[in-house]
């Protein structure tokens, strides 16, 4: 049974770390042995020795330290609370499922591929999602429409789930990312079978490019331009199929 007072993340992951009062200690205690659902969520963040360092050090490597050491030095000084490793772990799961925060920061991070601009960046950021990245978000047809309206607004570029739906794939969110100024609207999606996958667009001046196909960070790019726009899939999934989606798409959308 799930109770609607479930505590959150961090709330158990300072219950973890011995954080709480003795009576809440109980309270969560007491939550866990009766909520098999709750105590799987418990078992999850307990897993706080598996190598999280080495799987992050080439994230890391990539941000601009310099400029980040310059914002840090310039903000006053405050008495932040000490944050356990737990903790960070689940502020960082909560940023994956907000997916507003962590947008706006991995996007600005990449520089790893010189002259390779906003594909490159859009590569190194698919790279940390996980199905589970997009499993809880929400299915609401209602929320859709008014994500897809307000991104296409924003691109210039009318969007509807109709124009925007890729065979054999789940639409879970829409968005807007920011690189170097320039927008990118990016839609993505849950293949049952292979994983994330993301429908990105940026205004363009270019004029049209054709269907070409590329792999970065151990994933499949299918990309082309129309007049107004430049266009990205990419997923884990095979070319052929990349390819079918984006004839699917350039039918769909507006030239």
């Amino acid at each position: 049974m799930t109770h609607t007072n479930a505590p959150s993340d961090e709330r158990l992951v300072a219950f973890l770390d011995g954080e709480l009062e003795a009576e809440q200690q109980k309270v969560i205690a007491d939550q866990v042995r009766a909520d098999p659902a709750l105590a799987a969520r418990l078992g999850a963040l307990q897993c706080a020795d598996l190598p999280f360092k080495t799987a992050f050090d080439t994230v890391l490597d990539q941000a601009p330290s310099e400029r980040l050491h310059t914002m840090l030095n310039a903000l006053p000084p405050a008495q932040a609370p000490t944050l356990s490793r737990r903790r960070f772990l689940a502020v960082a799961a909560s940023f994956a499922v907000a997916g507003v925060v962590a947008d706006r920061l991995f996007i600005s991070w990449p520089r790893v591929e010189s002259g390779q601009g906003w594909r490159a960046s859009v590569a190194n950021y698919m790279a940390l999602y996980t199905p589970q990245t997009l499993e809880n978000l929400s299915p609401d047809p209602a929320s859709h429409i008014a994500q897809l309206h307000g991104v296409g607004e924003q691109l210039g570029l009318p969007l509807a789930p109709a124009s925007v739906s890729l065979p054999g794939a789940e639409f879970r969110r829409a968005q807007i990312l920011d690189y170097d100024g320039i927008l990118i609207g990016q839609l993505t999606y849950l293949d049952p079978r292979h994983g994330p996958l993301a429908l990105c667009i940026r205004a363009s001046r270019k004029g049209t490019e054709p269907v070409a196909t590329e792999q970065r960070r151990g994933m499949n790019v299918v990309y082309w331009a129309s007049q107004s726009h430049g266009f990205m899939l990419i997923g884990r999934n095979p070319f052929e199929d990349l390819q079918v989606m984006a004839r699917s798409v350039e039918r769909t959308l507006p030239a």
